[in-house]
């Protein structure tokens, strides 16, 4: 068991917390200087886990309360030892509750394609399409129904879930300012889509990129379903509700779109932008440590991003 102390603080999951986005989300959450967080990173190999750790706790600026934890996880799989179910056991035993679980693993098609040397890489069009949607999709999804219950036992105002998604995951958001030429469409929510997206290469979207697009459209959906869920259903508030009769704790599940970075990792290469990965994780930070939004959104940077 852990200390009563490392408990006391706001316990994050991280997934996919070994670069990129992910990775600068721990850093951000690690050198607040008001928030005590203990981080547990979740990655498949533990050499690169070890490795993101121990650049972390050698932050000249990192709090002096945060701590740190390394999972074994793959999302891909049911090995009982590095399972969604063989997770939130560890973490039922070791701490008995989560406040916050970000969802920050990624792949691209164009990576499973090229990079011939993976073992893991898919050697079908079928099997391509099995590793996107099992790493964006069925994978979170089981991770996070593995871990309701513990993030109902978490005492904090809010439980939160985020999804660190994509504007390819939004039709409007991908489609609208390249095909639509109409020049008297006043729509105020495709314009505020495209003053975003700018020209996205259509050509290189749905030539490389298809599956990718996809899965993010399918996690948009499910973090929708589950944010109405846990908020409307009989089951959202038997796992909202607080021992002893108190108010009902509140659940916040949104989706984020960070933006592409100029290190974009994954094969996303058509899509590196000016920004850094830890100016993109700021937009996750945000929502992480907000308090009283609402709930059930798909934000970027800018604001409220169409579904």
């Amino acid at each position: 068991m852990t200390t009563a102390a490392a408990d006391s603080k706001t316990i994050v999951l991280i997934t996919g917390a070994t670069r990129g986005i992910g990775f600068e989300t721990a850093k951000h959450l690690s050198t607040s200087p008001d928030q005590n967080y203990h981080i547990i990173l979740c990655g498949r190999r533990p050499s690169s886990v070890e490795s993101a750790i121990t650049i972390l706790r050698s932050l000249p600026n990192l709090h002096a309360s945060t701590t740190f934890e390394f999972l074994n996880l793959d999302l891909t799989s049911d090995t009982s030892t590095i399972s969604a179910a063989a997770a939130a056991a560890h973490i039922a035993a070791k701490h008995g509750h989560l406040d916050t679980l970000v969802h920050s693993a990624a792949i691209s098609s164009s990576f499973l394609h090229t990079n011939v040397t993976d073992p893991r890489a898919p050697e079908s069009v079928r099997e391509n399409w099995h590793s996107i949607l099992d790493t964006h999709l069925i994978g979170p999804a089981l991770l996070t129904d593995a871990l309701l219950p513990l993030l109902s036992a978490s005492q904090k105002p809010e439980r939160k879930i985020i999804f660190v998604s994509s504007g390819l995951g939004s039709i409007p958001y991908t489609f609208n300012n390249n095909n639509n030429n109409n020049d008297d469409d006043d729509d105020d929510d495709e314009g505020a889509a495209n003053s975003r997206s700018g020209l996205v290469d259509l050509d290189n979207v749905t030539s490389k990129y298809t599956e990718y697009s996809a899965s993010k459209a399918a996690l948009n959906m499910y973090a929708k379903h589950l944010a109405w869920r846990l908020e409307n259903t009989k089951e959202g508030k038997t796992l909202g509700d607080t021992k002893g009769g108190h108010e009902a704790k509140k659940w916040k599940v949104n989706v984020v779109c960070p933006g592409y970075t100029s290190k974009t990792t994954g094969g996303l290469d058509g899509f590196r932008g000016k920004q850094e990965p830890w100016e993109a994780a700021e937009t996750v930070v945000r929502v992480v440590q907000e308090q009283g939004e609402k709930t059930g959104t798909f934000r970027d940077k800018e604001g409220e991003v169409p579904w």
